[in-house]
């Protein structure tokens, strides 16, 4: 029996058996999902969202819900007119939370991961992985709730993605990577959320989506909340990060550059 502790003598910290962690140690659950079909789309974009406390923000998204009475999918393609107020909200509870959003964002016409990685699946999966690496703290634990992507019967997306994650770190980073339908939790509806208005202004920039439809309007309503003016060349802060494929100067200069090339070549 160990003997008793002195009053207001401090208490010694708890010692641990080999290969057991202690009850504070860090852990996380992101949230990943696509904007777009890598397969087909010039814009594509893999989105991950990461919450330590991933219950906080979905009772609030439900109890949002309740007051509101909307229980239908939370999908950007989906906003109208009607729901935007209901969009703007959700929004609004994401950034409140205490979270990391990260995304990379590939436009197909200036570098292409499906040209460098063979498939359209090992594109997505490079993709996630990069994200994932990017957003574990050290020594923190990271569930993976990820999207279902359609792919050929054999594609160990979430062996191989967790594999390659913790063979990159060193160490257990990824515990578990988990495919589910988008319906099956409010986490996947709000990073589609995050990631598709990020990618919007994008299409916008290109001429592929207009500019004056309630998309364009919860688009810039996420630029705002996050105080940036622009996503289109990438961004670099402690809760949004977002990373342009295989550019370093964004597809707005991408194009600008490339058009002054054409005009001296004509010229």
């Amino acid at each position: 029996m160990p003997a008793p502790r002195r009053s207001g003598a401090p208490a010694k910290p708890p010692v641990f058996k080999p290969g057991q962690l202690p009850l504070n140690h860090p852990t996380a659950v992101a949230f990943l999902d696509e904007s777009g079909f890598i397969a087909r789309d010039r814009f594509f974009a893999v989105g991950c969202l990461k919450l330590a406390e991933p219950s906080t923000l979905l009772r609030q998204i439900q109890k949002l819900r309740d007051r509101t009475e909307i229980h239908h999918e939370i999908h950007f393609k989906a906003i109208t007119r009607d729901s935007l107020p209901f969009y703007r909200q959700v929004v609004d509870l994401i950034v409140a939370s205490d979270h990391r959003f990260s995304c990379f964002v590939t436009d197909r016409d200036v570098a292409d991961p499906v040209a460098r990685f063979s498939t359209h699946w090992k594109a997505y999966a490079k993709l996630a992985e990069q994200l994932l690496i990017g957003s574990i703290r050290p020594r923190e634990l990271l569930t993976v709730l990820a999207d279902n992507y359609s792919a050929p019967e054999g594609v160990r997306f979430e062996q191989d993605v967790r594999s390659a994650v913790n063979q990159r770190l060193g160490c257990l980073g990824v515990t578990s990577v988990c495919r589910l339908s988008s319906k099956a939790t409010d986490g996947l509806q709000a990073v589609d959320l995050i990631t598709s208005a990020i990618t919007h202004e994008f299409r916008q920039a290109a001429g592929l989506a207009s500019s004056m439809n309630p998309k364009a309007a919860l688009a810039e309503h996420v630029r705002e909340q996050y105080g940036i003016d622009t996503c289109l060349d990438g961004c670099k802060e402690r809760r949004l990060s977002i990373e342009v494929y295989g550019s370093r100067e964004g597809p707005q200069k991408a194009a600008s550059r490339r058009n002054s090339a054409t005009k001296s070549t004509r010229a």
